[in-house]
């Protein structure tokens, strides 16, 4: 591979993406902050296939070709961890980058440990250890320096030799279609929109209100999102979750109740206090949206321990053979589930139904036989 390229005009852009632009697939990263805005600032992006590593900075050129490029369904776009970065495309244009492979997800179907982050990957499979010295660094200042575009092309050169490897085992084994699904999750534009109305799912205390102190909160948290949205700043720097839950409990009718309550400044009163009151008044008479109720589970008895521990064993065993995580399978939560009755989980759709889910169904039919050989737990079909 050649030395990084620093694409920093949109005429070297051009160029750059005259040479990518029939690529069958492109290893992807960004650099970007968020401590003092709502959206991600996007401060780098980094891209390499096996024969070119570019570094475009996205402060001084158009990025636009690029990202014509980038949105081309033929071309696969490879990440780790691909979350944030695909958050950071769909606030561009509206949409996440598809298709896209996530080796992060893939890793552990291949025996790595489970949400293993890039470096212990590197070194793990390539035997390679990446600098940590730049860790920290503020991207978006100018100019970089050598060292640093050394350490942000590291984060895709070696992605670009992760990628063919962890391909190629997957097809060996036969389990690319494995990761179909969670691909797939990747590329939903829902995963990663944040509509103000359903804003107030994401603060957990939310499940202790009821009738007009829920109803208060779910429109002031909406309020909040708009808002923080709009003005681009993070929603906290508004009014924090802890405060604004309190306000909704609390109801206040005026601007007195309202400044009494802790947290809620001076300046906060000035600039929001009356808009604030009036969402109060005008939600407390409605019904809130309903909360999602969850099926309150079955008491966990000693025997479902028991039995838990029993198929927790199967499981590892099964994932040993296989070269695969156990964590990529199944955990004990589900295995509780599984025992108590529950047919409609993870572990009895796609490829964990024939690997494992069935059987464990088999040993909780009481179809299986344990017994200990030589110091080693086999498992076989009954006799009877």
């Amino acid at each position: 591979m050649t030395k990084p390229e620093y694409i920093d005009t949109s005429e070297q852009l051009i160029d750059f993406c005259e040479t990518i632009k029939e690529a069958p697939w492109l290893a992807i990263d960004t650099e970007f902050q968020r401590e003092k805005t709502y959206r991600s600032i996007l401060a780098l992006i980094q891209i390499a296939t096996p024969d070119i590593v570019a570094i475009i900075d996205p402060l001084a050129c158009d990025i636009n070709p690029l990202l014509d490029i980038l949105y081309d369904k033929r071309i696969l776009k490879i990440f780790h961890a691909a979350r944030q970065d695909q958050e950071i495309f769909y606030d561009l244009r509206g949409e996440p980058l598809a298709p896209v492979f996530d080796t992060q997800i893939a890793a552990p179907i291949l025996g790595h440990p489970e949400q293993a982050g890039y470096a212990r990957l590197v070194d793990d499979i390539l035997g390679v250890q990446l600098s940590k010295a730049h860790s920290r660094t503020d991207w978006l200042r100018r100019p970089l320096s050598e060292e640093q575009i050394t350490y942000a092309a590291d984060d895709v050169i070696y992605l670009a030799k992760l990628y063919p490897l962890l391909e190629n085992q997957l097809k060996e084994k036969q389990r690319l279609d494995w990761l179909a699904p969670a691909f797939a999750d990747l590329c939903k534009a829902s995963l990663y929109a944040n509509p103000p109305a359903l804003a107030w799912k994401r603060m957990r205390a939310a499940k202790r209100l009821k009738g007009g102190s829920l109803s208060a909160l779910q429109k002031l948290a909406e309020w909040r999102e708009a808002l923080a949205q709009q003005k681009n700043i993070p929603r906290g720097w508004l009014i924090k979750d802890d405060i604004l839950i309190e306000v909704a409990k609390l109801k206040p009718n005026d601007q007195h109740a309202l400044s009494s309550i802790r947290g809620v400044t001076a300046k906060f009163l000035e600039k929001f206090g009356s808009t604030v009151l009036e969402i109060i008044n005008t939600a407390i008479d409605k019904k809130p949206t309903p909360q999602t109720t969850q099926k309150k589970s079955a008491r966990i008895s000693e025997n479902d321990e028991a039995l838990a521990d029993l198929l927790m064993a199967q499981v590892r065993l099964a994932a040993a053979k296989a070269n695969v995580n156990p964590t990529s399978i199944t955990n004990r939560k589900e295995l509780i589930q599984l025992i108590q009755g529950q047919r409609d989980l993870d572990l009895l759709s796609d490829w964990r139904q024939e690997m494992i889910g069935n059987d464990l169904v088999t040993t909780l039919d009481g179809e299986n036989d344990f017994k200990v050989v030589a110091g080693e737990l086999v498992i076989s079909p009954s006799a009877t």
